[in-house]
């Protein structure tokens, strides 16, 4: 299989922060890391074994210490979402047959759902892995999130509607809902533990320390209330994607790849 990587860079050896946190102008960081891509469609990123997958023409691949894998499943149209929690069942979602893949860890199929077929009948926005053989469903028709059992095929909980929803993103434990108004925290157990007002910007990720959104200006993080700049990245040449991990935010600008080691935001 041709690989989609050209080359790596060398580790950068200037500190990743290049303005110390009380400057106005926020943080300003630079990457350790540059891949540049080609024959990309979509970057979905890294799993926790640091595993990258990406999509070109509808082919899902997967690129690594433990070797190459691809994927294709044309009947069921385009990829619209996967979730990388899990990499031993990753998670594939083809939101215009309304149908979920499970993959392991070599792209080989496990299972699949068509959420066609359930007696509740939702259309599938977005789906996560929410751990322990349940999944986290944001149902259009109901303007609600479910907690599902893959096991005993039953919702476990349906939160109340959540009109005008704008993103979600989820982890095994949580949710983070945003609407046009405001960001809403809602747990495994369908309580809502947080709500935050917000009308501009748009959630792209989050982990235990940040809470990433964009604005005009670039990144913000709600956690530090702190803007992050990237200097490498001209105006001209947008974020338009990322990925946030416990230790590290992964950039995908143009057909570059920057990760940021964020160990060094805590010291």
């Amino acid at each position: 299989m041709r690989l989609i990587f050209l080359f790596i860079a060398f580790a950068m050896t200037a500190p990743i922060l290049a303005q110390s946190q009380e400057q106005i102008k926020g943080l300003s960081l630079n990457s350790d890391e540059q891949i540049i891509l080609s024959a990309a469609d979509r970057i979905f990123g890294y799993d926790t074994y640091g595993q990258f997958y990406w999509a070109n023409k509808n082919t899902l691949y997967k690129s690594g210490n433990s070797g190459d894998f691809e994927f294709q499943e044309l009947m069921l149209g385009p990829i619209t979402q996967i979730d990388l929690q899990n990499p031993l069942t990753v998670l594939v979602f083809y939101r215009e047959t309304n149908t979920l893949l499970f993959l392991d860890n070599r792209l080989n199929e496990k299972r699949r759902i068509d959420f066609n077929l359930m007696e509740e009948f939702p259309q599938v926005q977005w789906v996560f892995n929410a751990g322990s053989n349940r999944l986290w469903l944001m149902d259009q028709n109901s303007q609600s999130l479910w907690v599902y059992d893959t096991q005993s095929m039953r919702v476990v909980f349906q939160s109340l509607p959540l009109p005008d929803l704008i993103e979600l993103k989820c982890r095994f434990n949580d949710c983070i809902a945003q609407t046009s108004e405001e960001l809403i925290w809602i747990s495994l157990y369908g309580t809502i533990t947080k709500r935050q007002a917000l009308s501009d910007g748009k959630l792209m990720g989050y982990s235990q320390e940040h809470v990433l959104i964009t604005q005009e200006e670039g990144l913000f993080d709600l956690k530090s209330n702190q803007a992050w700049y990237f200097p490498e990245i001209l105006p001209e040449n947008q974020i338009n994607g990322l990925q946030l991990t416990q230790d590290f935010l992964y950039i995908y600008a143009s057909n570059v790849i920057r990760r940021y080691a964020l160990t060094q935001l805590k010291h």
